[in-house]
């Protein structure tokens, strides 16, 4: 899809969405990471969400297809205040947002609560520092332990101008 960064590009084949999935992102920005996982679901929907309304209105816009589709919808809210019925999505994606990086990280809360039994969360970053991956697998492994989520895989991926990382993430058994 034309306009997409390397990140997100990747970012999307780190997701993986499946046919059917139910998709939440985090952040969706102007909704480039949205048209990338609609265009790869078969049957599913994603919603996203930002607290930006500026960046709600041009998700809408690049989306407007599948929104009319229903496969895509978008919603002004900040996470936590967002109203997402609990075990609702089978997939969340958040794409550097710095709520999950910083302490007390509480949005794990929320993520935990509206995955679905089996469902995965995928945090994509990327970092400044080169070589990052390792610390920031083991932040985030900390970060989400209050919230039984539980780091499942760590990827790094070439995207430029800086390499990218993906944390896999499911609710802890």
């Amino acid at each position: 899809m034309g306009g997409a960064s390397a990140r997100l590009a990747w970012a999307a084949e780190m997701a993986a969405p499946q046919p059917g999935e139910r998709v939440l992102e985090v952040g969706c920005g102007h909704g480039v990471l949205l048209s990338l996982i609609a265009e790869r679901l078969a049957g599913g929907s994603v919603l996203g969400l930002d607290r930006s309304p500026t960046m709600t209105a041009a998700a809408l816009r690049r989306n407007r297809e599948d929104v009319a589709a229903g496969r895509v919808a978008v919603q002004t809210a900040e996470l936590a205040a967002a109203d997402l019925p609990a075990e609702a999505f089978d997939l969340v994606v958040a794409v550097h947002v710095g709520a999950f990086w910083r302490s007390p990280a509480e949005d794990f809360g929320v993520v935990r609560r509206v995955l679905a039994p089996g469902g995965r969360f995928v945090l994509v970053d990327q970092p400044l520092t080169p070589g990052a991956a390792d610390g920031r697998a083991t932040r985030i492994a900390a970060l989400a332990a209050p919230y039984r989520l539980a780091v499942t895989g760590v990827h790094t991926g070439d995207t430029p101008p800086r390499p990218s990382i993906a944390i896999g993430l499911c609710v802890a058994r």
